[in-house]
């Protein structure tokens, strides 16, 4: 989950006007936490993935729900399908480069699957983190798909990327550094990157109601804060905001238990590493490094929260 920014607390509306914060968020995140929080645990994310997918996995029929990097990168290719790169291409056209954007790209593992699987693909990943840029880099790499990959340290709401020039673009597990409960600042970005036409996928934990039960909301508060999260998007704020910047054919789907095969590997791998790193370090971890561990908990937690919480890919296309 990459890209960071200044948190504001207050639930977004397209009319314009915004309601107070809720009391569980009165202790806002800011950017240099996000910051400070990516760049300690960077290596960190290794024990969950050695190709760095920071994200939960995709399970479906045929895969072994003990080979955790399998379901991980099956995620990237269900992002890649959602995509329907194929679709608005004219025959003419079938052979040509088409660009992709990673907002939120981690160390842009979504990015090397898709271009790995497709030579027709470029991607551009975006970050504000230098560290993960630099370990992206070496992976491609590795990979082999270095002249077709380039990653750029940028605020994904503001790119500096050109206007309606790309073919798609995501976010798994990113959009929610974005401000408010609606993450229009992501969404108005992502309209203008996109060509008429072209998809967005969204993948992420959302809210379901503003003010989740005590329990749940105060769970939302430790694990967003243990993960630097300002706050998790509510999804209904978040199909609003994907109409009013100019999407169409918008698709919510649960991926509850999708992941769940992945998130049951929690337990045993966070106890695993908080134990080997505790014992590396003497005892003492940096306080990220610390939440971070928490906060992998709490996610297996929170989504046993169904009315409170989902996980979903949300899909929409840019209108013409």
């Amino acid at each position: 989950m990459p890209n960071v920014f200044q948190p504001d607390f207050r639930v977004h509306r397209t009319d314009g006007a915004s309601e107070a914060p809720s009391p569980e968020a009165a202790l806002p995140i800011t950017k240099a936490d996000t910051q400070d929080y990516f760049t300690e645990v960077a290596d960190d994310y290794r024990a969950w993935s050695p190709s760095y997918n920071m994200h939960f996995g995709f399970w479906r029929l045929g895969l072994n729900p003990l080979r955790r990097e399998g379901m991980l990168v099956e995620m990237n290719r269900a992002v890649g399908r959602a995509l329907k790169l194929d679709e608005p291409l004219a025959t003419q056209e079938a052979q040509r480069r088409r660009c992709v954007i990673d907002l939120g790209c981690g160390a842009g593992a979504t990015a090397r699957t898709l271009v790995s699987d497709d030579p027709s693909l470029y991607a551009v990943t975006v970050t504000n983190v230098p560290v993960q840029n630099s370990i992206a880099v070496r992976l491609d790499a590795d990979a082999g798909v270095a002249d077709r990959m380039a990653h750029i340290e940028a605020d994904y709401t503001r790119t500096g990327l050109p206007t309606a020039k790309a073919d798609g673009a995501w976010a798994v597990e990113s959009a929610c550094y974005a401000s408010g409960t609606s993450k229009a600042d992501f969404v108005r970005e992502a309209a203008r990157l996109l060509k008429p036409g072209a998809r967005l996928a969204v993948v992420d934990g959302f809210l379901l109601r503003h003010r989740p039960g005590r329990l749940a909301g105060w769970l939302h508060r430790l694990w967003a804060d243990s993960w630097a999260v300002p706050t998790l998007a509510v999804r209904g704020d978040f199909v609003e905001a994907l109409r009013h910047h100019g999407f169409e054919d918008i698709e919510v789907q649960s991926l509850r238990w999708r992941v769940a095969p992945s998130a049951l590997h929690i337990p045993a791998l966070a106890t695993r590493f908080a134990l080997a790193e505790l014992w590396k370090a003497r005892g003492r971890l940096s306080p990220w490094r610390r939440k971070h561990i928490v906060a992998s908990y709490c996610a297996l937690v929170l989504g046993l929260f169904w009315r409170d919480f989902d996980y979903c890919m949300v899909t929409a296309k840019r209108s013409g």
